[in-house]
């Protein structure tokens, strides 16, 4: 994933479809934190689906990025986890957010769920996926360093 992100170039603005998303901020429904946007939207899933609040908000909190911008949807998905961790950050200061951003050739996923003792929705071994995966949480600056570095600089 390193040098996949390495690669990418931060030159157009998270679009407004994701941005949107994120601005709608959270609403915690089951003691779990959720896309208010996309919470709105289930149907049939419920917090008893699932073994723990981060299975669930992965569930819900899961965005097909290139359903929203098929052009550059990696670029999006990291601008993605940036607005969301503002906007976490400004409303949710107690907790961590964890995001996850999987890619492959045709699908880049981003999930975000709650940093809790007990629970992680990846394999500790991050590296024995066959897709790139990346996971940070929304008190790393990473994320904001990606996107406002020097293109000539190392990660």
């Amino acid at each position: 994933m390193k040098e996949i992100i390495g690669a990418l170039k931060f030159d157009k603005p998270l679009i407004p479809s994701l941005k949107s998303i994120a601005n709608a901020g959270f609403v915690e429904k089951e003691e779990c934190y959720l896309f208010d946007s996309l919470a709105r939207k289930l149907t049939n899933a419920k917090r008893a689906n699932f073994l723990d609040c981060t299975g669930y908000e992965c569930f819900v909190n899961s965005l097909h990025v290139e359903d929203y911008e098929s052009d550059e949807p990696l670029a999006q998905g990291i601008l993605l986890v940036d607005e969301v961790f503002r906007v976490w950050k400004a409303s949710n200061p107690t907790f961590q957010l964890t995001a996850i951003i999987s890619a492959d050739e045709l699908t880049v996923v981003a999930r975000f769920h709650v940093k809790r003792s007990g629970e992680q929705w990846l394999n500790d071994d991050i590296e024995g996926y066959m897709d790139p995966v990346m996971s940070v949480d929304s008190d790393d600056e990473i994320v904001s360093r990606l996107i406002t570095r020097d293109p000539k600089s190392e990660l």
